[in-house]
């Protein structure tokens, strides 16, 4: 079955770049490497013409659906398509191509929250500051 992807109407333009639209980082990634410079710059142009105006979008739809969890699916969409962007900036405004330059392959990596039972992690236990009455020696001027 292939996904139906749509943006809310008022993004109507960006359409043509729902290509980017995919469910993970490693994806996203893969999808920006396969691409020319001039079409992810095309890409984050739009994109960044319209940030101001998605932010606001988010805003208003989480606030009127109750949560981000109950916003509906063009903006959902919508949303992974500013994840792309995020994407498309690090090609655009760090590393002026669609790959780090000498840098590891990008499948070397692979984030963390995209391995199989990263949920069942320990979680990590903060260990209580020192206070004045712990071992804590107190210089003070003669």
């Amino acid at each position: 079955m292939k996904l139906v992807k749509s943006l809310p109407p008022a993004f109507a333009e960006l359409e043509p770049f729902l290509d980017w639209v995919l469910p993970g980082e490693s994806m996203r990634r893969r999808y920006r490497e396969s691409l020319e410079m001039n079409e992810i710059t095309e890409f984050y142009d739009a994109m960044l013409k319209r940030a101001p105006e998605i932010l606001d979008h988010f805003r208003a739809a989480e606030a009127a659906a109750g949560g981000p969890d109950q916003v509906d699916a063009p903006t959902r969409t919508l949303f992974t398509l500013m994840l792309s962007f995020s994407e498309a900036s690090l090609s655009v405004e760090m590393h002026r191509s669609p790959t780090v330059p000498d840098g590891m392959p990008g499948d070397t990596w692979k984030p963390e929250h995209e391995t199989s039972g990263w949920k069942n992690k320990p979680k990590i236990k903060l260990m209580p500051r020192a206070t004045d009455s712990m071992n804590v020696v107190k210089v003070t001027a003669a």
